[in-house]
C-alpha cells in the first residue's frame, strides 16, 4: 500500500508532497548537502507508484532555485515516470514571470521525456 509522504521544507530542501490520490508537489529550493539520501524516499515512492498506483499523476513543480545535482535528480524522476504504462503523468511547471532560467529548465526536461508539460507563470 502506498503511503502519503510529506516532507517539510528547510533552507536547503524543498517541500515535497507525494499523495497516492495522484497529486505530487515539489516547491521551494533544492540544494541538499546529501542529495541521494534526501531524495531516496522520493524515488522509492515513485517506484512503488508504478506498481501500486491507481490514479493518473499530476506533478506540480514550483521551484524557485535548484542546483545542478537537483536538476539531475529531476531528470531521473521524469525519465522514470516516462516508463509508466497505464498511468498518465502530467507535469505542471510553475515559474516566476521574469525567470527565464526556471522556464527553460522545464522546456529542457520536457524535451528529454515523453511527459506532458503545462507551464504557468506565478
Amino acid at each position: 500500500m502506498l503511503e502519503r509522504i510529506e516532507i517539510k521544507a528547510d533552507e536547503e530542501t524543498p517541500y515535497i508532497l507525494l499523495d497516492p490520490a495522484g497529486k505530487c508537489v515539489f516547491e521551494g529550493k533544492s540544494y541538499p548537502e546529501d542529495i541521494a539520501t534526501f531524495y531516496a524516499p522520493v524515488f522509492e515512492w515513485f517506484r512503488n507508484y508504478k506498481d501500486y498506483g491507481r490514479n493518473d499523476l499530476i506533478i506540480e513543480i514550483k521551484m524557485n532555485y535548484f542546483n545542478s545535482a537537483s536538476s539531475k535528480i529531476f531528470i531521473d524522476i521524469f525519465e522514470g515516470l516516462g516508463d509508466y504504462q497505464n498511468i498518465k503523468v502530467t507535469v505542471n511547471w510553475y515559474y516566476p514571470e521574469n525567470d527565464e532560467e526556471i522556464y527553460e529548465a522545464g522546456k529542457i526536461y520536457q524535451g528529454l521525456t515523453s511527459l506532458e508539460f503545462n507551464y504557468f507563470v506565478t
